[in-house]
């Protein structure tokens, strides 16, 4: 019997190792077997991941775009609207910009009286008639005088003209003065406060301004400016109209130009042309 129990103890252990062995070698196959199911699950996540940030990035660029195109052209826009705005006020600038810093300024019956076709220049020693048309003697000499500075003129203007008939022009403008009468003026052609020197030119009427010339020296303001003087008369030269224009005038620096005969003008060119290049500031 002893011999017989032997084997089958033995046969137990045997047995009992056998079981213990595969229960213990279980679980680790199972553990290897999960260790790549979880890997490739983690790897596909990643993957996923992966392309949904790339998709983000690809429309945070497109969105970018969009955004950096109109940024652009709103940029474009913008210094195109300050380059049309720098154009216009050049433009402006340029418009009323005097050309240069002089401007001759004259008073005549020509451009004040509604003269009637073909009138005959002998009929007033104040007017001319040239290959220009009608011209007065202080319109002339402003011309010249102009030429000679290098720079425009302008006319004094009423709203009311003189009569044609020289008589009859002599004896309202003789009335407007015993009145003290200040005739009305059309809008200046050129802003006067602009130019710093005024070549002022009128006929001498008794001893005195013409009373367009009193409206339009009341009008403005010659403070700073430099105002040269020129006359045409019949023999009384400048009476005391540069002391009156320097009365009505106090801040200017008025200066005496030059008294020319009204049957002298035409021969006074050079005359005129001489006085403004010595006199220039």
């Amino acid at each position: 019997m002893k011999k017989r129990l032997l084997p089958m103890s033995m046969l137990l252990v045997v047995l009992l190792l056998g079981l213990s062995a595969c229960g213990s070698s279980s679980p680790a196959a199972g553990q290897d077997s999960q260790v790549p199911q979880e890997t490739a699950a983690d790897a596909q996540e990643t993957e996923s991941l992966e392309q949904e940030e790339e998709e983000t990035a690809e429309e945070t660029e497109e969105t970018k775009e969009p955004e950096q195109a109109v940024q652009g052209s709103t940029e474009m826009e913008t210094a195109a609207a300050e380059n049309d705005a720098t154009a216009a006020a050049a433009s402006e600038a340029e418009s009323h910009t005097p050309k240069g810093n002089a401007l001759a300024v004259y008073f005549s019956r020509v451009g004040n009286t509604d003269f009637p076709e073909g009138i005959d220049a002998d009929s007033s020693a104040s007017i001319r008639i040239d290959d220009n048309g009608l011209m007065g003697n202080a319109g002339q000499i402003a011309a010249w005088i102009a030429e000679e500075a290098g720079c425009e003129t302008m006319e004094i203007l009423t709203e009311e003209t003189y009569p044609a008939d020289y008589n009859e022009t002599v004896d309202q403008a003789k009335q407007e003065q015993n009145e003290g009468f200040r005739p009305l003026l059309k809008a200046d052609e050129k802003a006067v406060e602009d130019y710093e020197t005024i070549y002022l030119v009128f006929p001498n009427w008794w001893g005195d301004l013409p009373m367009p010339v009193y409206s339009f020296l009341e009008a403005h303001d010659l403070a700073g400016k430099t105002v040269n003087v020129f006359v045409t008369h019949e023999g009384s030269r400048f009476s005391n109209t540069v002391g009156t224009i320097a009365e009505l005038e106090p801040g200017a620096d008025v200066r005496e130009g030059l008294a020319i005969q009204g049957g002298s003008v035409s021969d006074s060119e050079q005359t005129i042309r001489q006085w403004v290049i010595d006199n220039k500031d």
